[in-house]
């Protein structure tokens, strides 16, 4: 009965480790990340009489510094829908990354965040929450809720509003916990 006891507690031990996702993102997609946000941070901020008039997709991402459990940074992959009549915005960030304090990518976590808000003028004030699930360094897996909140502007690109860009600041809380600062930025499609 022992043996069997054994066997089952080190079965249990084997399935509850798990292998992390391979990151989807290089050390110079982080950069080409960094330098774009740079760019379109720099550009001129769209006047509320100069906005798009119907709905822009805005395609970008985000990128963060995180502190706690996990310490480096993260990039995901942003979609943002913005009504410019409605003055809503939705979208999504997924294909989050975990880059460790060296700047590796390190993993990818799976889950998405939703992206909900108001636009008012050419501001843009949202919130991205979401559940992400993640490998520790004991190769178990946690998951975090996040919860960020979005404060940004539309930008003047090569056109009259084809671009956002804004602060990303919050938490993940859960079986691993992060503060999370850093920003949101995209084109339109």
């Amino acid at each position: 009965m022992i043996r069997i006891t054994t066997s089952l507690i080190t079965l249990a031990a084997l399935v509850a480790c798990v292998a992390p996702n391979e990151p989807t993102v290089s050390e110079n997609d982080v950069d080409r990340a960094f330098a774009e946000a740079s760019a379109i941070s720099n550009l001129p901020q769209t006047s509320a009489f100069n906005l798009p008039t119907g709905a822009v997709t805005y395609t970008g991402q985000l990128g963060a510094n995180v502190r706690g459990d996990a310490n480096g940074s993260i990039l995901g992959d942003m979609s943002m829908n913005v009504g410019f009549a409605s003055n809503t915005i939705d979208g999504s960030i997924s294909n989050i990354n975990l880059i460790d304090a060296n700047g590796t990518p390190n993993q990818r976590f799976d889950g998405r965040l939703q992206i909900d808000g108001v636009e008012s003028s050419g501001s843009l004030d949202a919130f991205a929450f979401g559940q992400i699930t993640g490998v520790d360094n004991d190769n178990v897996e946690v998951s975090s809720d996040v919860l960020l909140t979005l404060d940004g502007n539309v930008y003047d690109n090569f056109r009259r509003g084809d671009a956002v860009f804004g602060s990303a600041t919050g938490d993940a809380v859960g079986d691993f916990n992060m503060d999370i600062e850093g920003v949101f930025f995209g084109t339109a499609d």
